[in-house]
């Protein structure tokens, strides 16, 4: 796969929560693996805000099956998807893809049909593409991240305009 292919995501969200389950299923999507920090929760933080906590129970309702992946403290990540009533992974940091395929484990689901949905191209789109699943770069939820963030969020900016010059991301978020 070509490296640009690589970070390239298949979809963009404004958030996580614009995700309705009629748009996952005009994408073909029928589960979920979900980054944490300014995906489902600000950065640092470890309770989801209203719109993410009304999201993820229209997803229990409608059957779409989610599971947290995170690189972020296992003592954090149990309480926000306990918080969540969302299993979660462990494994490898991403960019890794193992993590990912425990979280496919976890969900019993299958990798053409479950996408990544994360905030940053390096980490989150990396990962589901390398594992080959669908990926859905949303917008952070919040500003306010680490210094080493934000630089890293500089240089994700241009590579995502780079990567829609050559046609190979969505221009806009789709949803």
């Amino acid at each position: 796969m070509p490296l640009w292919r690589l970070v390239a995501p298949r979809h963009r969200a404004a958030g996580a929560y614009r995700l309705s389950p009629s748009v996952l299923g005009a994408w073909g999507i029928e589960a979920l693996m979900l980054d944490l920090d300014n995906t489902l929760v600000a950065w640092n933080e470890t309770i989801p805000p209203p719109q993410v906590r009304a999201w993820v129970e229209d997803l229990h309702q409608a059957r779409i099956p989610a599971c947290v992946v995170s690189n972020n403290l296992t003592y954090r990540v149990r309480a926000v998807a306990e918080l969540l009533a969302l299993p979660f992974a462990h494994g490898r940091f991403k960019p890794s893809a193992a993590k990912l395929r425990r979280a496919l484990a976890v969900m019993g689901t299958a990798p053409e049909r479950t996408a990544m949905v994360g905030d940053q191209l390096f980490t989150d789109v990396l990962a589901g593409n390398r594992l080959g699943v669908p990926t859905v770069l949303v917008a952070p939820l919040d500003p306010h991240e680490s210094f080493r963030i934000r630089m890293v969020r500089a240089l994700e900016r241009r590579v995502l305009a780079a990567l829609v010059k050559r046609g190979l991301a969505p221009a806009a978020p789709e949803v």
